[in-house]
């Protein structure tokens, strides 16, 4: 591989023992896959920062980078960790795992962190054609796919040691020739976020490894697309899908593209894997909304629809609103969500956090990425409900969305 004066500098230790060991586990990594140089990155993203994914292991590693100095050289955001400060009917954990929690976040932020979340394209939206170093893998397709910006979908260990160096190896989908569809799928009359996100995961099972061009997502709401490409990178591999009217030059790529078949995706197939996973509830029930974590607008809509409705009977079950502590609502705003039985946590996830330690019976959620996901992280079952019918379940009146 070739390597600039600087890189080679890095590669023999002049610049640390932390930025060493980054560059020579990236260059081994390119090398690996055929890449001839490093290119530099504006943005890296780490993922699998939950104490319950990494452990005593990961804890001391990454304790241990950063006792070498290390110091992130390109702006760096990291995935939401585990909601050890969650409580459910008033369970909690236990102090020793939220102490090694707070010690894992603390060491990410003395090396340069500058949030927690899943959806880092609302901290720093992607410019078309930037080269990113992102893990989390609804954020490479969402970054990919509607921002036009290149990441290939990275592991958590290797984004930390880009984010080290600031730079990536220069292949996979930082290429022009790999970013082409290889098959046409087609969606229809779909109705709602979660039969958008359905269709997504159902098309990610049918195609694991190949880019995709999906026509037929003609949906107004950011958040229907986010769900759609969560639920596609649960059950695929590919780092991108090319989205007709969205993904900015899609007709090029399209050009350009090896297309040698058309699938349909039929509404009845897409309304029966929802019907397989759906219940509205259970005992002790946590609903859940924010995987991927939730933006401004769509913690300021369900806010507003909650407060201007009346409450019902909320024993034994609580609705959690995830998102990032970007969004900044009220200890005033909380309190009065919490009459409600609703609780805004930010900068965590609970997709990676045994949830059955606090005694959750079963998760109910409008995310087909955090069904698929909860029962193997968390430890407890997962079930569907759309959107507006999970804020009802806590609300009199109408549609959200009205």
């Amino acid at each position: 591989m070739y390597l600039t004066k600087e890189e080679e500098a890095m590669l023999n230790g002049e610049f640390g023992e932390d930025v060493e060991l980054a560059i020579k586990v990236v260059v081994k990594v390119g090398e690996v896959l055929g890449a001839a140089k490093l290119i530099s990155v504006v943005h890296a993203h780490i993922s699998g920062i939950s104490y319950f994914n990494i452990l005593d292991y990961g804890l001391e590693f990454i304790e241990h980078l950063g006792s070498t100095g290390a110091h992130f050289r390109t702006f760096t955001t990291a995935n939401p960790y585990a909601a050890v400060n969650a409580s459910f009917i008033g369970k909690h954990f236990s102090s020793e795992v939220i102490s090694k929690q707070v010690r894992i976040v603390n060491a990410l932020e003395r090396m340069g962190a500058k949030a927690f979340t899943c959806a880092p394209y609302y901290i720093r939206t992607p410019k078309e054609g930037e080269h990113l170093a992102w893990a989390e893998s609804n954020a490479v397709l969402y970054a990919n796919s509607v921002c036009g910006a290149k990441t290939n979908r990275e592991g958590g260990p290797l984004s930390l040691m880009e984010a080290v160096i600031g730079r990536t190896y220069f292949g996979g989908v930082h290429l022009d020739e790999n970013r082409v569809p290889e098959v046409t799928v087609t969606v229809n009359a779909l109705k709602n976020e979660l039969e958008v996100a359905a269709a997504g995961y159902i098309i990610g099972k049918y195609f694991p490894t190949t880019i995709p061009y999906v026509r037929g997502l003609n949906h107004g709401y950011e958040y229907y697309l986010k769900a759609f490409l969560a639920a596609f990178g649960s059950s695929s591999n590919s780092p991108m899908v090319i989205l007709e009217g969205i993904t900015p030059g899609y007709k090029r790529l399209l050009s350009r593209g090896r297309v040698r078949k058309n699938e349909n995706i039929p509404v009845a197939e897409v309304r029966e894997f929802i019907k397989e996973h759906t219940r509205d509830a259970c005992s002790r029930a946590l609903y859940v909304l924010g995987c991927p974590h939730l933006s401004e607008k769509e913690v300021q809509d369900i806010v507003s629809y909650v407060i201007s409705r009346g409450v019902i009977n909320t024993q034994d079950k609580e609705m959690w609103l995830i998102t990032s502590s970007s969004v900044r609502l009220s200890s005033d705003l909380k309190l009065k969500l919490l009459k409600y039985g609703i609780k805004v946590y930010e900068d965590v996830c609970p997709v990676v956090t045994k949830l059955s330690m606090i005694s959750v019976d079963c998760v109910i959620t409008d995310s087909v990425k955090a069904l698929h996901y909860i029962p193997k992280l968390a430890g407890v079952p997962a079930f569907l409900l759309d959107r507006v019918s999970i804020i009802k379940t806590f609300t009199r009146g109408g549609s959200l969305l009205d």
